[in-house]
């Protein structure tokens, strides 16, 4: 008798403790789900970082080049919207800053005006002297600037007396420059004047 109340007892307590009250989870279903929540976050948060970041380049380039020869005031609102750019005691006006995403990455841009305000020199600058370029970098602007103009550089990897090495394209009655020195890497578009058109 006292052997069958025992197996009785043990039984019922096995299966009360096996038991989970509803709506409650257990501690590994619970460690799961917080495992796999932040992950969706954080993947669409990253979807919603990657979206629109991978403007391309030769449409960007163009609409840069578009800039020369405009008034400044017609370039405040393109591009995303520029920045005034004043020397330190705002005694003469240099052109604007902007800020321009190219294949997922943001590059700066600056314009040059002439007295009359209108935009003569448009700077990209590719990298600013905080890292190091690599050629495999510098191959991949020249093809892209091949293809905007639609030419080969007028000379290829000439070095400059301070080590820069430079190539030039001529196209649509404006002269790109792309400029590598090291950490130092920027185009430059210009108007061709005089002979040079």
């Amino acid at each position: 008798m006292l052997t069958m109340c025992a197996l009785l007892l043990t039984g019922l307590l096995t299966a009360c403790g096996t038991q989970q009250p509803q709506g409650t989870e257990s501690a590994a279903e619970t460690e799961g789900m917080a495992e796999t929540q932040p992950a969706e976050q954080t993947e669409a948060g990253a979807q919603e970082t990657v979206t629109g970041q991978n403007t391309d380049p030769q449409t960007a380039l163009g609409e840069m080049e578009a800039l020369l020869g405009m008034q400044d005031e017609e370039t405040a609102d393109l591009l995303g919207g520029g920045e005034e750019n004043w020397t330190e005691d705002k005694s003469f006006y240099i052109g604007r800053h902007y800020e321009v995403e190219m294949g997922g990455t943001v590059y700066q841009v600056h314009t040059s005006c002439d007295d009359a305000k209108i935009v003569n020199s448009v700077s990209v600058w590719l990298s600013d002297g905080e890292r190091s370029v690599p050629q495999e970098e510098v191959d991949q602007w020249v093809q892209i600037l091949n293809e905007f103009t639609g030419t080969e550089p007028v000379y290829d990897e000439t070095t400059s007396e301070a080590g820069s090495k430079n190539w030039k394209w001529m196209a649509d009655g404006n002269i790109i420059t792309l400029n590598w020195l090291d950490t130092i890497f920027t185009i430059s578009m210009n108007p061709a004047v005089g002979e040079l058109k």
